[in-house]
């Protein structure tokens, strides 16, 4: 396989760090071109630190940490959808699903990455990129859906792996053991989601990118707080199961499909 290209979608800065960031970071350390796709840029959301941004600048802010993870994941500048954080379930959705068409169309990635149905802990705007990128999967390979994008450059492209990020509940459980059972929303919890091993099709070992992974978090200081960067913290952080791998749904694969778990993104692609 020639160029091996990996695209993520995300609704939000920090949503790949948790989750994704080590498997970010690895890929392209393998030398795959790896993209992010965000659809906005967390404006919505508290901030951790005060004195870090205001509600008035907070867009910038939080697109610059964004900018400071990828460097930290060794991986292209992400793209932006420009949508405002909190209102994706609002906005019309056949354009969100083109913009989404268009850049995989651009990219030509064999494997993306997204959330699943559950959006980790229910969040709407996660499911909202969940159902967008799943959609744009398939009409990407369609020449009927969005003809006017096809001039130059720009043809029909099938993606040959699609995978769901995706939370064991095996790791739910123990990082609800470290104080991390949920995330607050207006004042409310939202419990993470865990599946079934048995549902857990891929495994990614990212211990060696740990570090990496960990430097990408910290550049969302308006997200990740203090507490975090104590060296107490970084050393239990690094020496957690839970963050040392990444699990992940095969939802859709032209390539096959592997009995028993997955080691590799690109397996039957190289």
């Amino acid at each position: 396989m020639n160029d091996p290209i990996l695209m993520a979608v995300f609704a939000h800065p920090d949503d790949e760090a948790f989750g994704t960031g080590g498997t970010l970071a690895r890929y392209a350390a393998e030398g795959c071109q790896v993209h992010l796709v965000t659809a906005t840029r967390g404006e919505a959301g508290e901030i951790s630190e005060p004195g870090l941004a205001t509600n008035a600048n907070l867009p910038y802010v939080r697109e610059q940490e964004l900018r400071c993870a990828c460097d930290a994941y060794g991986i292209h500048p992400p793209r932006f959808l420009d949508y405002v954080d909190g209102q994706l379930t609002i906005v019309h959705q056949g354009q969100a699903v083109g913009k989404l068409v268009r850049l995989i169309r651009g990219f030509r990635p064999q494997v993306l990455l997204t959330f699943g149905p559950e959006g980790i802990y229910g969040h709407y705007d996660h499911i909202a990129v969940h159902r967008w990128a799943t959609i744009a999967v398939g009409l990407a390979a369609d020449a009927s859906c969005f003809p006017d994008q096809l001039s130059g450059s720009c043809e029909p492209h099938q993606v040959s792996k699609l995978y769901y990020r995706s939370l064991s509940q095996k790791h739910v459980a123990s990082m609800a053991e470290e104080g991390m059972a949920a995330v607050m929303m207006d004042g409310v919890p939202f419990p993470f989601v865990g599946r079934p091993e048995g549902e857990i099709t891929t495994v990614i070992d990212v211990g060696d990118y740990a570090r990496r992974k960990l430097q990408g978090m910290f550049c969302h200081a308006t997200q990740v707080g203090e507490d975090w960067r104590s060296p107490e913290a970084v050393e239990e952080t690094l020496t957690s199961d839970w963050f040392l791998s990444e699990h992940y749904v095969l939802a859709r694969s032209e390539v096959g499909w592997l009995e028993g778990i997955e080691r590799d993104l690109f397996r039957g692609l190289r």
